[in-house]
């Protein structure tokens, strides 16, 4: 569960699609950029937020020696290249606050729980869910997860072919949520057709104006609050219902809090977990000795997970610099991104970072983020992924993308891309 699935304007976007990125070049190109950094800084002219994570790779190998870069796009924001530049920004919440979370151009700073709160409160908040998403609730979940992967991959089965995120992926993960926080299972459908048009408006010619369109945000503040005022006169044995006796701070939890932490649930949720195990999927359809492996030593198995977790990670977080000469860079005010993408794939902390190593013996990753603001969901997320690879290749052990689909080497997976498998 990471923060992914913000609509641009409103926190972060997750992996955009190349739809996505040529739209938002194209826009920001018509854009006065942003003055430079004073004092000789280096500088990407023209560098993007919504680049591919290998655009970034590719231009933080070039500033490699300065541990950062300054994007003229848009306002402005200041690119960590390595991993320990970008770990201790994470931890330093003094210096790097979230009172930014994005640098999508008009980001607006929106209370976000618990993402864009801090100190004591954003404690507070993290106890409460903490108990949600602890290993030993996971391990209580993952039978009915299980169940849940192998009756949809047992309907796929008899079709021949499938799109994986579609038609497995994405339900499966929304069911999880849904199951782990107490949603209806009748509101599945309503929430697969919200998440696929937040999805779809990275891609529209106005993605903020898309994001608010009749099933975006709005649809889901509306399921949100539907659900609070349900658990108000049904109580049951869910989040919502426990967060009706919250308080934090000594004041009680109020309603908009509430809906903005079930939001929260589900944009950070479903499309981070779905990338991941579309991009497991199709690195095995290109390459069937990982395959092979994959499905005869059971051992590798979780440390299989947490490589793709590190050589696919992709998000951008965004954080304010708080005070002057943050990273030794920013300015205060400034807007900084953490790319996961660069953190690790930084090659002097894993050695060919570009290549998925089972037997990888040090993998540090900081694919769920880390210090305070680290992924709460992290432990659901693993699950979630290595019980789907494990019910995948038991149903269906040999499958490949179309041949008139195949890339060499293949895209690197976004929200918005449709991984194409036949069997």
């Amino acid at each position: 569960m990471q923060a992914e699935g913000f609509p641009e304007g409103t926190a972060p976007p997750g992996c955009p699609d190349e739809q996505a990125t040529t739209q938002a070049q194209g826009q920001e190109q018509a854009q006065t950029p942003a003055p430079a950094p004073a004092g000789g800084c280096p500088v990407s002219v023209g560098f993007d937020f919504f680049n591919s994570p290998q655009e970034y790779r590719r231009v933080a190998a070039e500033h490699a020696r300065d541990g950062a870069f300054h994007s003229d796009r848009g306002t402005g924001f200041w690119v960590l290249t390595s991993y320990e530049g970008i770990s201790a920004a994470f931890r330093d919440e003094e210096a790097f606050t979230v009172g930014r979370v994005s640098a999508a151009e008009s980001a607006e700073e929106e209370r976000w729980i618990p993402l864009t709160v801090e100190g004591p409160e954003h404690t507070e908040w993290r106890r409460r869910l903490a108990s949600w998403f602890t290993p030993q609730r996971v391990r209580e979940l993952t039978p009915a997860m299980r169940a849940r992967a192998r009756r949809r991959i047992e309907e796929l089965a008899g079709r021949g072919g499938a799109s994986f995120n579609e038609d497995f992926a994405r339900p499966y993960v929304l069911e999880n949520l849904m199951a782990a926080v107490g949603w209806p299972e009748e509101r599945l459908d309503l929430l697969l057709a919200i998440d696929r048009a937040m999805i779809d408006s990275r891609s529209a010619p106005d993605p903020k104006q898309a994001a608010y369109g009749e099933l975006g945000l709005p649809a889901l503040e509306r399921f949100a609050r539907e659900h609070i005022e349900l658990r108000r006169a049904e109580p049951a044995d869910d989040l919502t219902t426990a967060s009706m006796s919250w308080t934090i701070d000594g004041e009680p939890v109020g309603d908009e809090d509430r809906a903005s932490l079930l939001c929260v649930l589900f944009l950070a949720g479903v499309d981070s977990t779905v990338n991941h195990l579309a991009n497991a999927v199709q690195h095995f359809a290109h390459h069937d000795g990982d395959r092979k492996r994959f499905l005869a030593e059971r051992e590798i198995r979780t440390a299989a997970v947490e490589e793709f977790l590190r050589v696919n990670s992709c998000m951008y977080p965004g954080r304010m610099a708080a005070r002057e000469g943050a990273a030794g860079t920013a300015e205060r005010g400034d807007t900084v991104l953490l790319p996961l993408a660069l953190a690790n794939h930084d090659p002097s902390v894993f050695a060919h970072p570009e290549r998925v190593d089972f037997d990888r013996e040090r993998n540090p990753h900081i694919a769920f983020g880390t210090g305070a603001h680290q992924c709460l969901g992290a432990a659901f997320a693993r699950a979630q992924i290595l019980t789907a690879l494990e019910e995948w290749h038991r149903v269906l052990p040999a499958y490949e993308v179309p041949a008139e689909l195949r890339e060499d080497p293949p895209p690197f997976l976004r929200n918005s891309y449709d991984l194409r498998l036949v069997w």
